[in-house]
């Protein structure tokens, strides 16, 4: 059974914890626990009580130290009025609640969907994060992002030359983090805070509008581009092949919100490709711990993206049109 995974007896368990915790957040009788689609890090929950509806996430890969960064942002988002999902505290004004399945957030629930890949809910998503690249980091918050193209080597090191039983995977992995190398070169891009996992399934929307952004758990320092290529890789592809009109709204959305200076223009294809070589680097990562099917297949995906990123003229597609 993987971190994200649970059985009903699980469910029982944990709706027993939430029951009790309920009391120490002051929201009344915890009346159901309404299983959420499943994340690969964390499982998510739909608590009803007798006083409203709140999301109950369990953190099962994060310590405790690294939900109290996530919180120390999102706390410096909540005060710049940007769109995302606040946690609540318990009446002792603590934000993380210990209990037997592992530490536990409680967040407002925010009603809405994931959104239909389309040009208006590129261009939303691409603006917020412009947003999000103006805002100034909480104090002191200076986390690095573990996913790093120089560490690439040594992550591959660590499967002794398969994936769980799959020779395939780390050629190609390597092959691909040679061709980034030479794309991005050495030249130096604007920092910042990134969200560092902008996919669909990370935003809340309806009707086609942000309603709010989710799940800053892998929130860090970096450059902004790489936060950029890896919104793209969410909300510009469809069955896995980059849409250029999608790619279009996108850049240009977020062009009139951050502009984009000239290295990173000239960078922007390469943000494409370094976009889904760090969910590569991701998905590997969680892999060098156990052996779980869903991330294998999608590291398949992604690689197949990369090969198929070579066959288009991907300059001509991230030129910003005014």
């Amino acid at each position: 059974m993987t971190a994200s995974e649970t059985t009903g007896s699980d469910d029982d368990r944990i709706f027993e914890e939430a029951r009790l915790l309920s009391g120490d957040y002051g929201l009344g009788e915890a009346l159901s626990l309404r299983s959420l689609p499943e994340g690969y890090a964390n499982t998510n929950y739909a608590l009803e009580t007798s006083s409203g509806t709140f999301l109950y996430r369990l953190c099962r890969q994060k310590s405790e130290p690294d939900i109290r960064l996530e919180l120390a942002v999102l706390e410096r988002l909540e005060s710049r009025g940007f769109k995302a999902a606040y946690p609540i505290q318990r009446e002792d004004g603590a934000a993380i609640s210990p209990t037997p399945s592992g530490n536990v957030v409680l967040y407002r629930y925010i009603e809405g969907q994931e959104p239909e890949l389309n040009p208006e809910t590129a261009g939303e998503a691409a603006r917020a994060l412009g947003e999000l690249h103006g805002i100034e980091p909480p104090e002191g918050f200076d986390r690095v992002n573990f996913v790093r193209v120089e560490d690439s080597q040594e992550l591959a090191s660590r499967f002794d030359g398969a994936v769980h039983g799959d020779r395939t995977i780390l050629g190609r992995f390597l092959e691909e983090t040679a061709l980034l190398r030479n794309l991005l070169g050495e030249d130096e891009l604007p920092r910042g805070l990134v969200h560092a996992d902008l996919f669909p399934q990370n935003t809340i929307f309806s009707s086609n509008r942000l309603k709010a952004i989710i799940d800053f758990e892998e929130c860090c320092i970096d450059s902004f581009l790489f936060d950029v290529g890896t919104a793209i890789n969410g909300f510009c592809f469809i069955d896995n092949r980059l849409e250029p009109g999608l790619l279009e709204s996108f850049l240009r959305e977020y062009d009139t919100v951050r502009s984009f200076n000239e290295t990173e223009q000239r960078l922007l294809p390469a943000s494409i490709h370094w976009g889904a070589h760090g969910q590569v680097c991701w998905h590997l990562d969680l892999l060098s711990g156990r052996n779980y099917p869903r991330s294998s297949d999608r590291v398949h995906e992604l690689l197949n993206r990369l090969e198929s990123l070579r066959e288009l003229d991907i300059e001509r597609l991230c030129s910003i049109k005014n």
